[in-house]
């Protein structure tokens, strides 16, 4: 049984993969891994995230501009040798260690990325450089690797990074779709090697899918016709906040 948070969690994170093309991970993983191991939830998360990607790839199929993909990874200088290394040693961690560390490990990255969204407007950050050599493409990839292949959430390092760049709100999303599924591919074979494929990964993500497109579908209407995005912005960073302390709260209750 899912329950009610774990069903509203990926219910919210479809909304939000919808409206902003982010944030489906975030939420899915949190809610999931509140009730499921993380070796479980992580792999059933991703395929979900592909099926939700392909869609919003396709409507934002304009912004994707060979010039803006040079700078983002894996197509980053040095940045897709980094990626893999990233895939593998995520891989790696996601069965070495307990659910209770997945989960807190997954809490401090949600609320690292609230904080954040929460002082990017408070704080003047200069504008980036033409990348050069293995540059902060290259360090974003090997961050976001390894959080994917750990965690399902190497999107928050990717985002900070195309803040960075400050890509156009267009072409931000085109671009880390793109991420998403080219990592994708490498996290399917990472997980095949490492024999991540379980029923109970398949049956979760069988059960989950209707849940995600009927939220996913709900975010493109409210991003078409009806809420304005700083008010969608402060519920979802709300939302992610209770996520993160509820898993630590889940962690700790088990120690």
């Amino acid at each position: 049984m899912l329950g009610f948070g774990s069903t509203l969690g990926v219910f919210i994170g479809g909304v939000s993969f919808g409206f902003a093309g982010f944030a489906f991970a975030l939420f899915a993983t949190s809610a999931l891994a509140l009730v499921s191991p993380p070796q479980i939830v992580v792999p059933a998360v991703m395929l979900i995230s592909d099926t939700l990607t392909l869609p919003l790839l396709w409507e934002h199929r304009r912004h994707v501009r060979r010039d803006a993909l040079r700078e983002v990874p894996p197509f980053a200088p040095w940045s897709l040798g980094l990626l893999i290394v990233g895939v593998l040693l995520g891989t790696v961690v996601l069965g070495g260690v307990s659910p209770e560390i997945g989960r807190l490990a997954l809490a401090v990255v949600i609320l690292a990325f609230v904080g954040f969204q929460v002082a990017r407007p408070l704080v003047a950050v200069p504008p980036a450089a033409p990348a050069r050599g293995a540059g902060p493409g290259a360090g974003a990839a090997l961050v976001g690797g390894f959080l994917d292949g750990w965690l399902s959430t190497g999107g928050v390092a990717i985002a900070v990074y195309l803040t960075w760049k400050r890509f156009a709100p267009g072409v931000f999303v085109a671009g880390i779709l793109v991420y998403f599924l080219v990592t994708d591919l490498l996290r399917v074979i990472s997980y095949t090697a490492f024999g991540y494929w379980s029923a109970e990964t398949l049956a979760l993500y069988v059960r989950v899918v209707p849940i995600a497109l009927a939220g996913f579908v709900g975010g493109v209407v409210l991003r078409r016709f009806l809420v304005p995005s700083w008010a969608f912005r402060a519920v979802v960073l709300f939302l992610l906040t209770a996520y993160g302390l509820a898993l630590i709260g889940r962690a700790l209750l088990v120690r």
